[in-house]
């Protein structure tokens, strides 16, 4: 029993042990005091005042589910929920899609200086801000004025309502979300595609696989990864959308490219309906996690890792 007791004895951690500790600690607080201030705290204060009507100034009251139960009976919520809904679907395949085109595109060019110059083509709008990228889009896309119905005017074409119908308005978005996020997942795709061993495909031309054949067997086989990492973040990204549409339609014409954001942040900081406004970020937290959780579930099945 001796060595036993002998073994189980706590011991002092060495001074070294100790030091690297506190250091690894030190490097990580900036992240870790930012994931609480502006994360973990609000998300908590955010659940919580979903319960309580409260409009900033007086008295917070406390009204338990109310304000979920009158989000279900709110048409206008369940209109901007639906518009949310489809722009993820659109803006989601559009970019995952054209991304992993253009990404095959680019790495079968044999120039690497034209590699080089594509690939920082195609990134550079994703670092433009959004608003920038709205407002030049929103002076390109007038109606009477715009460069591009002038041009369009000048080919024998009508001018076309780009911001100004709801059905050319939605798409407009849709599109200028796409070409300033679809270099970001251009080089995921370009990322994974350098990964892919050149031995395989050496292998599958031996065997006489053609251009299509090998594709098919083992470029997207083996993108798989990068496919389900660009789903899932352009999903969740999507479903966040607002300053573009903040800044070209202000969710109009009418409510046609009016997103649960937006209605959240009218309500919010509009209406001071702070409780209201919360139960909306509670209801797009949730959808979003469970879409994220039905990803990663269904991502076992056809995701396949080297």
């Amino acid at each position: 029993m001796a060595p036993l007791r002998a073994g189980l004895r706590w011991k002092k951690p060495k001074p070294l042990v100790v030091r690297e500790a506190i250091a690894g600690y030190f490097f990580i607080l900036p992240t870790l005091l930012s994931f609480l201030v502006f994360f973990l705290i609000p998300t908590i204060s955010g659940l919580g005042m979903s319960f309580f009507d409260w409009d900033f100034f007086s008295e917070p009251e406390y009204v338990g589910l109310d304000n979920f139960l009158e989000l279900a009976d709110d048409k206008l919520f369940i209109t901007t929920l639906k518009n949310t809904a489809l722009f993820a679907i659109s803006a989601t395949a559009l970019n995952v899609g054209l991304g992993m085109f253009i990404a095959i595109g680019i790495n079968s060019i044999k120039w690497r200086w034209l590699k080089a110059f594509l690939r920082t083509a195609y990134f550079i709008p994703f670092v433009i801000s959004t608003v920038v990228v709205a407002l030049l889009f929103g002076f390109l896309l007038q109606e009477s004025t715009g460069v591009v119905n002038y041009y369009l005017t000048r080919l024998g074409f009508d001018k076309v309502p780009w911001l100004s119908s709801s059905l050319w308005a939605f798409r407009s978005i849709v599109l200028i979300d796409v070409w300033k996020h679809v270099g970001f997942f251009t080089l995921i795709f370009l990322a994974g595609l350098q990964a892919i061993p050149r031995e395989l495909y050496e292998a599958a031309l031996v065997d006489g696989a053609g251009r299509l054949v090998r594709l098919r067997r083992i470029t997207i086989p083996l993108l798989t990864p990068s496919l389900f990492f660009s789903l899932v973040i352009a999903l969740i990204g999507a479903f966040q959308v607002f300053e573009s549409m903040f800044v070209l339609t202000n969710g109009g014409p009418g409510d046609a490219t009016r997103t649960v954001v937006m209605l959240l942040y009218r309500e919010a900081f509009g209406s001071f309906n702070m409780g209201y406004a919360a139960s909306m970020a509670v209801v797009l937290f949730l959808v979003i996690l469970a879409l994220t959780i039905t990803q990663v579930r269904l991502g076992d099945r056809w995701v396949f890792y080297r």
